[in-house]
């Protein structure tokens, strides 16, 4: 595994933005951008970015990448075309032309995921692995803030649905709730903004 801990979002704060379409109807673009660290997530990246809700830097991207080879390749090339670093998010499939894709870039550990997949009691989504990638890699978990997580009560910004199976929305919300303090969850009942 490549190693995590010199990560650009370790010290610092660390803005993760999710892909509620919620976000577009914000004001929190310039805070976003203002966060030494700006981690988006999967397509989120890719759909059109304004400067008012959504803001518009990706300095990393956390992509949970499709199971052949080629997909991962077209992904990946895609997410270093918009961000500096693209961790795999993917639990599965985890090899490119036969290579453990953890010795060619940054992956989110498997058994950060089996545990994760216990806590929640099912499938983790992105947004619940890049917080707890966070969670075990940052100096500070109170640096990390965030953006556009609504835990599917709109839809997604890149496919316009609200599909959150096989996900559970409640207990990662409460997971996440948990894990960052409550001013640091922006746009969500319950949190700021």
């Amino acid at each position: 595994m490549k190693n995590l801990s010199k990560a650009p979002w370790v010290t610092g704060s660390v803005a993760l933005v999710g892909n509620a379409s919620s976000l577009r109807s914000s004001t929190f673009g310039p805070e976003i951008d203002s966060h030494d660290c700006v981690i988006r997530i999967n397509q989120g990246a890719f759909v059109p970015l304004d400067t008012r809700s959504t803001g518009v830097r990706t300095d990393v991207l956390f992509m949970t990448l499709p199971g052949y080879a080629w997909d991962k390749a077209w992904m990946y090339g895609r997410g270093r075309l918009k961000a500096s670093m693209v961790v795999a998010m993917s639990p599965k499939d985890r090899t490119f032309l036969g290579i453990d894709m953890a010795k060619l870039i940054p992956c989110y550990p498997v058994q950060w995921h089996k545990e994760l997949s216990v806590t929640l009691d099912g499938r983790p989504s992105t947004g619940a692995m890049a917080v707890d990638l966070l969670r075990h890699t940052v100096e500070d978990i109170a640096s990390v803030h965030l953006y556009g997580f609504d835990f599917w009560t709109t839809p997604t910004t890149y496919t316009g649905t609200s599909k959150p199976s096989p996900h559970n929305p409640a207990a990662e919300q409460q997971w996440v709730r948990q894990v960052l303090p409550p001013a640091n969850i922006h746009g969500v009942s319950g949190g700021e903004g």
